[in-house]
């Protein structure tokens, strides 16, 4: 009868935990990647409010399959509200251009006839058009002088390596035998030069007695 207790207590405890773990998890939100149709949601909200702040909570959003399923499903209206908003922000220089530039390519490439077919949709893709060929005119320029800098900063880093660089100090280790015969030599060369400055004295001497010779004749 014990174990029987033990047991339906044990059984009874195992539900209470599952049941509470449930309620932890239904009870606590969890960060769930967001989805197209909530985004969808979100981008249209913005559009229709002009909500400037809201609009940059959907661009944040860099999931290639979620933007393309939610510029899909934007009205023509929509779209030529988006191409705006997205080419004002572009112009602002700003950090969300990253955010910005997959959209509005998104929205190119599945609204390019839609855009086109509208009048006032030519001044939007004329000032887009000004924009990027002022932005690529200047990438040669920055690109010289990325490139110089390269190149001044790699001279002076050689530079430094040249001047912690060590010289170098060779040992020559010379043995016994080498040195007693350089000696040898020296002793050698010195005896030679003696010889030879007393051959000179004798010479000289000889001479000077001929001439005493030549002068008493």
């Amino acid at each position: 009868m014990g174990e029987k207790l033990a047991s339906l207590n044990l059984v009874e405890n195992g539900k209470t935990e599952s049941h509470e773990k449930q309620e932890r998890e239904e009870s606590s939100p969890l960060a769930k990647p967001p989805i197209a149709d909530s985004v969808n949601v979100l981008l249209k909200q913005a559009l229709h409010a002009d909500d400037h702040a809201l609009l940059l909570d959907c661009l944040y959003t860099q999931d290639e399959k979620v933007i393309a399923n939610s510029v899909s499903q934007l009205n023509p209206s929509d779209v030529l509200q988006l191409l705006q908003s997205l080419i004002s922000i572009i112009q602002s220089r700003g950090a969300v251009l990253a955010c910005a530039l997959p959209w509005i390519k998104s929205l190119l490439l599945q609204h390019a006839s839609g855009i086109m077919s509208q009048a006032s949709s030519l001044r939007a893709l004329n000032s887009l058009y000004q924009l990027i060929e002022s932005r690529v005119s200047t990438f040669k320029s920055a690109l010289q002088i990325s490139s110089c800098l390269d190149f001044l900063y790699a001279g002076i880093v050689e530079d430094e390596f040249d001047e912690n660089a060590t010289i170098p100090v060779i040992f020559e280790d010379k043995d016994e035998s080498d040195e007693e015969e350089s000696e040898d030599a020296m002793e050698t060369d010195q005896g030679s030069e003696d010889g030879e400055a007393l051959d000179d004295e004798a010479f000289d001497g000889v001479s000077d007695f001929e001439g005493i010779d030549d002068m008493s004749d």
